[in-house]
């Protein structure tokens, strides 16, 4: 909730602000035919209109948007409306703040005119301006907290508009969003970084992108205005329009939008919120992202969820499923206390699995009898590692452990998916809803995203049980169920939750993303512990200092202490920078050994040799296979 008391240029400068998402999409997804004036719902359908605020503000947004986009005299006219454009504007702010009351800022939307300022005639330049400045005047008048400048493809009718906001309120800040293609260019090829510099230059007092594009596109753009004077706001849209029995939907996990809005903030974004296709769910997922910095405790809102659900239709009584010890060695071991060690190895890219088996090899004889095979990591191409895991589990002495992610997989294709690994004789999954496909080689690539992590491990935890989702008997799987946690995410509150959830869910073990800072890992330790659930700490040997400055900064939920990214500096690259990444993941493991119940180490490019060496220090506890 935003401390509306103190001015909403201090609210920014202390930021950052969470945004609402969008109206326009919104209002069409309840109904809105879009041959509508969707303005003028302000007047006709004043109760639909304050509800989506209403839903915005209890989902977390700090700053809403009036629904005041199209409401200008020059695209009011192609519905009749000109006449009532002033009343159409005040009933907006009217309900924006009805709905706001003290816990978000009113911001005054206000978009393009439509004339094409490039080879407009000054009469209609003129024009434009008139219509901008109308309907600025009466935004503020009607106390506004700010002027919204937004989707403007045309840098010089933005220009014109930021003149025309800042002599109307002068004490009113200005926020000034354009748009930008996937190449992250904008009008006349304009780069991020130009089109910052020119908007403030005219007056800004906010600078950014919106619509346009998704997050990863924008993420893109935003970044690169930051550090030139002024905040920086990010409104992606929820990835890209796609028609459907023709209706235009949006379609993007709310989990993997926080994702980016996590990316954004961390790289300094002051204001982030959702274009078209987001939902107060949307707006929910980034709550977390824009109160890290500030150390708030997230708590939850009525009508709004942490993450999506899926609905198991509840069928007969469920087998009673096998003892965790009796479904695979994994468990066994698990299940005894004993301390259990994996190794991380990545699919090959084509069809020959020799060097795999190779390294597979190297592993058996230095007693590691367990490996994991990611699935698909950071949204790359690779054989199916359930190939993977059944060829080695059929032709090696290793035990693998399946990953398991929902981006690729439709609902049935993942319900198959299960199946097919438990007939072919796999037990062991880790289950993760997996990166977006836009951080990887295949940007264009569709996610499915039907469920999450939570929504797949009751599947597979039905499955156990001997009921599929639809409530039929069929014969129970014998899974070991794994599932993901980040120590150092910044809204630890918020995984701490989903982790009570996995655990609702199916959830028998835990595998950390690699952590660095022991205080960290002890205090996930302390914060888990009443759950109950076994802990596999990740351990990733850090292979440059180049490398562990792009983990600290680029990748949501990895933390790297000052000190080690200071050692890596100094050794830089090659063999020497190796041995001191494995000197530090020895020392991580080394320090809460005795507080997990195992440990899994992702050697980079499949270094085996490089994993054996830091589980050297966990021998006293780990009794390699024989």
């Amino acid at each position: 909730m935003a401390d509306t008391s103190r001015p909403l240029s201090e609210a920014i400068a202390n930021g950052p602000l969470l945004l609402d998402g969008a109206m326009g999409s919104l209002l069409y997804e309840r109904g809105v035919l879009h041959t509508r004036s969707y303005d003028e719902l302000n007047l006709s359908t004043p109760d639909l209109v304050r509800t989506i605020h209403a839903d915005y503000v209890a989902a977390g947004a700090e700053l809403i948007e009036t629904n005041t986009f199209g409401a200008n005299r020059i695209a009011l006219a192609r519905h009749g409306l000109v006449e009532q454009g002033t009343a159409i504007n005040r009933a907006a702010v009217e309900l924006a703040r009805a709905a706001a009351h003290d816990k978000a800022y009113v911001a005054g939307a206000v978009g393009p005119t439509g004339v094409k300022f490039h080879i407009a005639t000054v009469a209609e330049r003129r024009l434009a301006r008139f219509a901008l400045a109308e309907q600025i005047d009466t935004l503020v008048l009607a106390g506004v907290d700010a002027i919204m400048l937004e989707t403007f493809t045309s840098i010089l009718e933005m220009e014109e508009a930021i003149h025309v906001a800042k002599e109307r309120g002068p004490k009113v800040p200005v926020i000034a969003m354009m748009v930008f293609d996937a190449t992250c260019r904008s009008d006349g090829g304009l780069g991020p970084a130009e089109i910052a510099d020119r908007l403030i230059a005219a007056g800004a007092d906010v600078v950014g992108g919106n619509c346009g594009v998704g997050p990863a596109e924008l993420y893109q753009v935003v970044t690169n205005m930051v550090g030139r004077g002024k905040p920086v706001i990010a409104q992606p849209n929820a990835g890209m329009p796609a028609s459907v029995e023709g209706r235009t939907l949006y379609v993007a996990n709310p989990e993997h939008f926080g994702v980016f809005a996590r990316r954004m903030v961390k790289s300094g974004v002051m204001l982030v919120g959702g274009c078209c296709g987001t939902t107060p769910e949307h707006t929910r997922a980034m709550l977390g992202a824009v109160r890290m910095m500030r150390g708030e405790k997230i708590e939850e809102r009525p009508g709004t969820k942490s993450s999506p659900t899926i609905q198991i239709t509840r069928g007969p009584s469920p087998a009673a499923k096998a003892p965790l010890a009796d479904r695979s060695r994994l468990g066994g071991r698990i299940a005894r206390g004993e301390f259990v060690v994996s190794v991380e190895l990545t699919a090959p890219s084509g069809l020959d699995m020799t060097k795999t088996k190779q390294q597979v090899s190297q592993l058996s004889e230095g007693g590691v009898d367990v490996v994991n095979i990611a699935d698909g990591p950071r949204a790359s191409a690779r054989m199916a590692n359930v190939a993977v895991c059944a060829k080695l589990a059929a032709e090696t002495n290793v035990e693998p452990i399946l990953h398991v992610c929902a981006r690729d997989r439709s609902f049935l294709g993942l319900v198959a998916h299960l199946l097919g690994a438990g007939g072919l004789g796999l037990r062991n999954l880790v289950i993760i809803t997996g990166d977006p496909p836009k951080m990887g080689d295949y940007p264009f690539s569709t996610p499915v995203y039907d469920v999450d992590s939570v929504g797949l491990l009751r599947i597979a935890a039905g499955l156990n049980a001997g009921v599929d989702p639809a409530g039929k008997e069929c014969e129970p799987t014998r899974f070991v169920l794994a599932t993901g946690a980040e120590p150092a995410a910044h809204d630890r509150e918020r995984e701490l939750r989903r982790l009570e959830e996995k655990k609702l869910a199916g959830a028998e073990l835990v595998m950390t993303q690699p952590v660095y800072d022991p205080r960290t890992l002890e205090r996930f330790l302390d914060d888990a512990e009443p759950l109950g659930l076994p802990v596999m700490v990740g351990i990733l040997p850090l292979a440059s200092h180049r490398n562990a400055e792009f983990l600290h900064n680029e990748v949501p939920g990895m933390s790297i202490p000052a000190e080690y990214r200071e050692r890596m500096a100094k050794v830089g690259g090659g063999p020497a920078a190796r041995a001191e990444g494995i000197r530090i993941a020895q020392e991580a493991l080394a320090a809460v050994k005795h507080r997990v119940a195992g440990a899994y180490v992702m050697p980079p490019f499949n270094r085996v040799d490089s994993a054996l060496t830091v589980l050297e220090v966990a021998r006293d506890r780990w009794q390699p296979a024989r």
